[in-house]
């Protein structure tokens, strides 16, 4: 059964893929924030993309269940299924992607895409939503890919030297 979300998938792709181009600071990166086909990346960071497209399959379902018992818990006589999907989004507003679990899970591959990028040139890094976003869409992995464009925002900041963090 897929995941029960109000967003629309592909434009929460675009939405996400945008936001980081809005902030300053981070591992520099190449015009065009790297190259967009994992095919032709550097073989560090193809390597960590399929682990973490493996994590997937432990991940998916526990964010899945998660949120499926935050959705059951505001089911009330007279409410619709509905309703009370929008209700825990009142409350959870990435969803099911709002599980901490699943939450530390991209946190832990974003940083680590950014440990590669600054080891590589220049020329050879790839942004960390490139990877962790449009190589997974790419991949047809349509599940996962819906799972994570249930955030609205990337769980990921910068420190004051312009780190993620």
């Amino acid at each position: 059964m897929p995941l029960e979300t109000l967003h629309n998938v592909d434009d929460a792709i675009q939405a996400l893929l945008d936001a980081p181009q809005d902030i300053e600071g981070g591992t520099p990166l190449p015009e065009g924030r790297g190259m967009a086909a994992s095919g032709s990346a550097n073989p560090k960071l193809r390597k960590m993309f399929e682990t973490y497209r493996e994590g997937f399959q432990f991940l998916y379902p526990t964010a899945d269940q998660w949120w499926r018992d935050c959705v059951a818990a505001r089911e009330r006589p007279g409410r619709t299924h509905e309703e009370a999907i929008r209700e825990a989004f009142e409350v959870r507003v990435a969803g099911p992607a709002s599980a901490p679990e699943f939450v530390w899970f991209v946190r832990f591959f974003w940083f680590a895409c950014d440990d590669i990028n600054k080891s590589l040139p220049l020329k050879q890094r790839v942004a960390p939503e490139i990877v962790l976003l449009k190589w997974l869409a790419d991949a047809g992995e349509r599940d996962a890919v819906t799972l994570l464009t249930s955030m609205p925002y990337w769980p990921i900041g910068l420190d004051e030297q312009g780190e993620w963090c």
